[in-house]
């Protein structure tokens, strides 16, 4: 079948290494339609058919670099709606810089490069997952890059942190998040006697977490007493109801 058209294409098979007896039928055929695309022009297209996913561009463009110059190589897009995820047989055009160059790859009746077979099968799927496995070199680098940034903004965080006393009122700072003005001593001297007569005054109950604890344990104490007390109280009242004939 190679050398032979089908349909107006020319069968060229496609060897994936030199020592390989098996070989893939490529498609190939000029490029030309009644519009004129820019990106494809006449005379120096060639279309190419059946191409295998694993195939790229940059392969594409070396295998056909031996006929002449290649200014770009564009995969024609699948009728998929999920094109992006499409892994079946593809279809590309080659856009020589001559005419000349596109003459010459349309007598050829084989394809392939020596220099840099395709990997398939099982040394393909060795290659991908040896691909997959992220180098120690690369992965350290990210964890030091990562821990650097967290680090910092560790270091941003308590420099802000607002500073807690130890009954649990919030220290007002200069170097909060929202630092307030200088005040002068005579000012403070007159906050502070108004916040501690108003602290008297509206002072709550159970507010901290050491009166509420203090709170149920007098609470306990006192429904044990309570509970003493009325055992008593039952004893001494089944005591008199006993029947006493003499």
């Amino acid at each position: 079948m190679t050398g032979k058209n089908i349909n107006n294409f020319k069968v060229v098979k496609f060897k994936y290494s030199k020592e390989s007896s098996s070989s893939h039928n490529l498609f190939i055929k000029e490029h030309s339609l009644r519009v004129q695309e820019d990106d494809k022009p006449p005379g120096r297209t060639l279309f190419v058919i059946n191409i295998p996913p694993y195939i790229t561009e940059v392969y594409l463009k070396k295998l056909f670099l031996q006929f002449g110059n290649v200014t770009s190589v564009i995969f024609q897009e699948p009728n998929t709606e999920d094109h992006k995820n499409y892994n079946g047989f593809k279809k590309c055009y080659v856009v020589f810089a001559s005419r000349s160059s596109l003459l010459k790859s349309l007598k050829i009746t084989c394809l392939g490069l020596e220099e840099s077979p395709i990997k398939t099968g099982l040394q393909k799927w060795m290659q991908e997952y040896n691909d997959s496995v992220v180098k120690p070199e690369i992965l350290q680098a990210e964890i030091n890059s990562f821990m650097k940034k967290y680090d910092k903004l560790e270091e941003s965080k308590a420099k802000n942190q607002e500073e807690v006393d130890k009954e649990g009122w919030t220290v007002v700072t200069k170097k909060g998040r929202n630092p307030g003005l200088a005040r002068k001593e005579s000012v403070e001297i007159k906050l502070n006697e108004k916040t501690k007569i108003s602290s008297k005054k509206k002072e709550l109950k159970n507010f901290y977490t050491f009166q509420i604890r203090e709170s149920k344990m007098k609470n306990i104490v006192q429904l044990r007493k309570n509970y003493e007390e009325a055992k008593k109280k039952v004893a001494l009242m089944r005591a008199s109801r006993k029947f006493k004939p003499y």
